[in-house]
């Protein structure tokens, strides 16, 4: 099984470059073109979604926080329900939407996975487009974040050696 997660960054532009067919996509936030579903771990991204209903049409897993956000003071959860695909717990300090899908695509068994837009793996920045959306997001750059994201994928492939993973730029 391979899957593909679609993150915020320049080099996400790839992904249709690459002709691969995969058999699970996995959006970070919001996502910028067809996938599967979507990781949320943000107050921001569910408070943009319940005012711009039409903004993401795909089942997501939440993290516990923005699912608490959800309940309260959002008080939303009968909008929401129907997209829940489950509740993530991010890890680390610096687990991005990114980082738990990736864990959650190993967990469910996949050995190979290629990750497009996590541009920290090939330069100091955290660009993303997320920035447009959220005025939560990093600045891009944050080298202590830049450090934290980079480090956080190296501690996951070194962690899951029976898993491919590919960074693709």
């Amino acid at each position: 099984m391979i899957a593909a997660i679609l993150g915020n960054g320049p080099s996400r532009v790839s992904y249709f470059q690459n002709k691969i067919k995969y058999d699970t996509v996995v959006g970070c936030n919001i996502p910028w073109t067809d996938v599967d579903y979507t990781i949320i771990l943000d107050e921001e991204v569910v408070t943009r979604w319940k005012a711009e209903p039409n903004m993401i049409k795909v089942p997501a897993y939440f993290s516990v926080h923005s699912w608490e956000y959800i309940d309260r003071p959002l008080r939303a959860i009968e909008f929401f329900e129907p997209f829940k695909l489950g509740i993530v717990k991010p890890g680390k300090e610096y687990d991005t939407s990114g980082h738990v899908a990736c864990s959650l695509l190993i967990s469910k068994g996949y050995k190979e996975i290629d990750v497009y837009g996590a541009d920290v793996m090939f330069s100091d920045t955290l660009k993303s487009r997320s920035h447009d959306f959220f005025k939560n997001h990093p600045d891009p750059n944050s080298s202590a974040h830049i450090r934290g994201w980079r480090n956080r994928w190296q501690r996951i492939v070194e962690g899951n050696p029976d898993v491919i993973i590919n960074f693709r730029k």
